[in-house]
């Protein structure tokens, strides 16, 4: 463990021990009280100085009607201003399906949507332990569907349609991506999954070698699960866990980031193994001297990723139908 700090990139491991949400006991809080952590979240982010809209862009919350009707689905829209026919990016944020909430992304969002030229759209899913699986799937699926009627109407192209996420978020996204395929109501046209939790067995080389990685634990991690499997974790249901699938023929493309010092990183490759046995195109990137969520912290690593993702988006847009 203390080699493994060594090798950590050194800004970004500054920068982590200097946030204000450093002093959250994540791991303690999921095992004792998840929802907890919301609140804390919620309270440090109070005292943050409220990130600034760039003028290009607008930025709105439109609330998609859920089947159940009692309910809607509230997204959050980031769409360069006066344009129309964008490609559509289908975001779900992170936060171990227990906590996050869109807005935790604007200041990645935003840059995005304007550099990429893209429309986002980021689903505020339902959360564990209170809802779980598959209702943030179910979410997701409804957006999606809903996108297809009408995304048009919003800015986009679902012709030109990505999905992704951060996290537990690109697990939902994987999720919703092999419901979607057998569906086959909607085309996804490629995927990008952001150092994703993909198996809840937990057994890999770099889970038991990494166990006590910063930002991410072994011990979160089976927490994580538990809360959102419930009394499914033993017999996980279809689409529950990725890696767990029967079925990875036609899939869309995939962009798959990893860690190098994030537990999760060897479900990653595995996954990215899975889908390119069967010819499924993947480009797989290990972003070297980085931990889990790595880019939410103000150093040059991160802003050198951000830099490399508008590239990977704009690679990706160009390959669409």
């Amino acid at each position: 463990m203390s080699q493994m700090i060594k090798n950590i990139d050194e800004e970004l491991a500054q920068a982590i021990l200097n946030s204000p949400y450093s002093a959250i006991d994540y791991e303690n809080l999921l095992i004792n009280n998840p929802i907890r952590i919301r609140k804390e979240e919620k309270d440090l982010s109070l005292s943050e100085i409220p990130l600034e809209i760039p003028q290009q862009l607008e930025v709105e919350n439109i609330a998609v009607q859920s089947s159940d009707t009692s309910r809607t689905i509230r997204c959050r829209l980031y769409r360069p201003k006066g344009k129309e026919d964008l490609p559509v990016y289908l975001f779900f944020h992170g936060g171990a399906f227990i906590y996050g909430t869109p807005e935790q992304y604007d200041f990645i969002l935003c840059r995005l949507a304007l550099a990429s030229n893209m429309l986002i759209v980021s689903v505020d899913y339902r959360l564990a332990p209170e809802n779980p699986f598959p209702a943030a799937m179910e979410d997701g699926c409804e957006v999606l569907l809903w996108l297809s009627r009408h995304a048009k109407e919003i800015g986009g192209d679902v012709n030109k349609l990505i999905i992704g996420g951060s996290s537990a978020g690109a697990t939902i996204a994987a999720s919703v991506t092999h419901w979607a395929r057998d569906k086959n109501q909607v085309d996804i046209q490629h995927q990008y999954l952001l150092y994703p939790a993909m198996s809840n067995q937990l057994q890999t080389d770099s889970m038991r070698e990494l166990a006590d990685a910063p930002m991410q634990t072994r011990t979160a991690a089976r927490w994580m699960w538990k809360h959102y499997l419930q009394d499914k974790i033993e017999f996980t249901p279809k689409y529950a866990v990725p890696l767990s699938e029967e079925d990875f023929e036609r899939l869309p493309a995939a962009t798959i980031i990893v860690c190098e010092f994030d537990p999760l990183k060897d479900e990653g490759k595995l996954y990215a193994e899975k889908l390119g046995d069967l010819g499924v195109p993947v480009h797989l990137l290990e972003i070297k001297a980085a931990v889990h969520a790595f880019d939410f912290f103000d150093c040059s690593l991160s802003e050198h990723f951000y830099q490399r993702q508008i590239a990977l988006f704009q690679d990706i847009i160009n390959t669409l139908k």
